[in-house]
């Protein structure tokens, strides 16, 4: 048995009934941060050793069956799971000072336990439950905390519904595998996956839960949300394609990916200068920072691939800093409503949501920025129209920000005292965002095998 990939598959379940005990104290947040590096660590010290169970397949160490299935770790799986987890322990991190958010350590150690199975688990029809069940499990950890019930009741719905489209498509593919004549299977698992991931990554029209829980909801929660269902997906299209790689050829598939990154990016520039507050606006930023992911990997290029897996690592930074700065916002105002804190009364909240929103839109100088630049001299040549709209959209968030940074306030109630720790926090988050600007180009060329991964495949021609 592979015990080492069952310490790995265990170690989250086992942590989670220690830390709720503990999720109202101060060791809930290091506690779980550290259970979650650990599990990065774990993966990359030891020793898996490469094994060949087909041709076409090579696992880190044997592959794990638990009650008659296999679960088996490849290079492509371990950079996931240490995104997920790296990520998550950042996130972990960045609720350490919000009472608010104390549900997300033991709840958010499972749903990625969860995930961690899924994406392991041979056949993916089994895989798909415990996605789901992931998917469902982080609506408790926006439930019931004494914020707004809307976003997180939307949120259910959409996850409940796209949990129910992934299992649909997964007995398309099989039943499209078992009848390869029959072109109705493959057509209508590529339709379900659409609308699955419509659903799970808040792509228009059915957005509103993000912006929602951005607006209302535990903001360090909402963040570890859609970076988990955003993040995931990304890879679980990749284990999907690997068990039928016939997906990846279909007519449809590259173009639903552009027309998905096309519709997040596009809608919400659009939609975010009606709007009014930092979480909506918030909300609105990320969605395009996500859409710009979803197209580039839909290109089908080898700049395009390795983009999209380049700008999975460029975004957690933005996430955290617009996480912290709602959840501090709604600390010294004690409300969700916008418009509470002036610019001399939070200066260092108000440059967390400002620069963190300029970052997800890819505004100069961030690193996204370079991502978004290379994507436009790779869609200029063909696309010119749609080059300048890339670039107009990101004018029109950006000048969504700065006009809830300026609206004037009518009224100006009584204020908490801002969180000591936002000082620090805003001054590590703006030198990782200064480091990840000089380190990028070395983080692109070690982040390759990612996109080498889908190339194998068969995504190119």
């Amino acid at each position: 048995m592979n015990f080492p990939l069952l310490i790995l598959l265990a170690v989250p379940f086992l942590a989670a009934p220690v830390i709720y005990p503990l999720r109202r104290t101060p060791l809930a947040a290091p506690f779980s941060a550290a259970v979650a590096i650990a599990l990065v660590g774990f993966m990359w010290i030891v020793p898996w050793p490469v094994m060949t169970p087909r041709p076409d397949q090579a696992t880190l160490g044997a592959p794990l069956v638990l009650l008659g299935r296999s679960l088996r770790l490849t290079e492509v799986d371990r950079w996931a799971l240490s995104t997920l987890w790296g990520g998550a322990a950042m996130l972990f991190l960045t609720a350490w000072p919000f009472r608010f958010e104390r549900r997300l350590y033991p709840l958010g150690l499972v749903a990625g336990g969860l995930w961690t199975i899924g994406l392991l688990l041979r056949p993916i029809s089994l895989g798909t439950f415990f996605t789901g069940a992931a998917a469902l499990l982080l609506a408790l950890a926006l439930l019931g905390e004494g914020h707004g019930m809307e976003g997180a009741t939307q949120y259910l719905i959409a996850a409940s519904l796209g949990f129910l489209a992934w299992v649909t498509a997964a007995w398309a593919a099989e039943q499209a595998t078992l009848n390869p004549g029959q072109p109705f299977w493959a057509t209508f698992t590529m339709l379900l996956i659409g609308i699955a991931m419509v659903l799970w990554l808040g792509v228009w029209p059915a957005y509103r839960w993000v912006l929602l829980l951005f607006a209302e909801g535990a903001p360090v929660g909402a963040a570890f949300t859609v970076f988990l269902l955003n993040y995931g997906t990304w890879f679980w299209l990749l284990a999907w394609a690997q068990e039928f790689p016939w997906l990846l050829k279909l007519p449809g598939w590259s173009a639903g990916l552009q027309t998905m990154g096309l519709l997040m990016m596009l809608s919400s520039a659009v939609l975010a200068p009606a709007e009014r507050g930092w979480g909506l606006i918030g909300g609105y930023a990320w969605l395009a920072s996500s859409g710009l992911s979803w197209l580039a990997l839909g290109l089908g290029t080898v700049e395009g691939i390795h983009l999209s897996s380049w700008t999975l690592w460029v975004r957690i930074i933005a996430l955290l800093g617009l996480a912290f700065g709602l959840a501090a916002h709604r600390r010294m105002s004690g409300s969700t409503e916008s418009g509470r804190i002036s610019l001399d009364q939070g200066p260092w909240v108000i440059a967390l949501l400002l620069g963190s929103g300029m970052a997800l839109i890819d505004a100069p100088p961030f690193a996204g920025f370079t991502a978004r630049w290379a994507l436009t001299r790779l869609l200029l040549p063909s696309h010119p129209i749609l080059s300048l709209a890339w670039i107009g959209s990101t004018g029109l968030l950006g000048w969504a920000l700065l006009r809830e940074l300026t609206r004037p306030r009518e009224e100006m109630p009584p204020l908490r005292p801002m969180p000591r720790s936002t000082i620090w926090f805003g001054i590590a988050w703006w030198t990782a965002e200064l480091l990840l600007l000089f380190i990028s180009p070395w983080l692109g060329s070690q982040l390759r095998p990612l996109a080498e991964a889908w190339i194998r495949l068969g995504l190119l021609e």
